[in-house]
C-alpha cells in the first residue's frame, strides 16, 4: 500500500507517471535509477508547469480526463539520455 505519484499541469490538462517497469509510488519514486524525477524536471524547464500530485488527494481525482503524455515524455527524455533505456 502506498500513494501513487503523478505529474499534472493543470493548465494545459496534461499528466504523466512514471513510465512502465518504474515505480509510480514513494520510494520507488525517487529511486536513482527512476527517470520519472528527472523527467518532471525536463518538462518544467520546458516551460511547463508540472506539480506532483498523489491519489489521496482531492486534485488527483481531477486530473483523471487529462490527457496522459507519460510515453511521450519517456521518449523526449530518452532521446537525452539513451543509456537510461529499461529494456537494453
Amino acid at each position: 500500500m502506498g500513494i501513487y505519484y503523478s505529474a499534472v499541469d493543470w493548465k494545459e490538462k496534461k499528466q504523466f507517471e512514471a513510465p512502465k517497469g518504474f515505480s509510480i509510488k514513494a520510494p520507488g519514486i525517487f529511486h536513482p535509477e527512476n527517470p520519472f524525477p528527472n523527467m518532471v524536471m525536463m518538462k518544467n524547464y520546458q516551460g511547463y508547469n508540472f506539480e506532483l500530485v498523489g491519489d489521496m488527494s482531492v486534485e488527483y481525482e481531477t486530473s483523471c480526463c487529462f490527457e496522459d503524455i507519460t510515453e511521450k515524455v519517456y521518449e523526449e527524455y530518452l532521446s537525452y539520455f539513451p543509456e537510461y533505456r529499461k529494456d537494453k
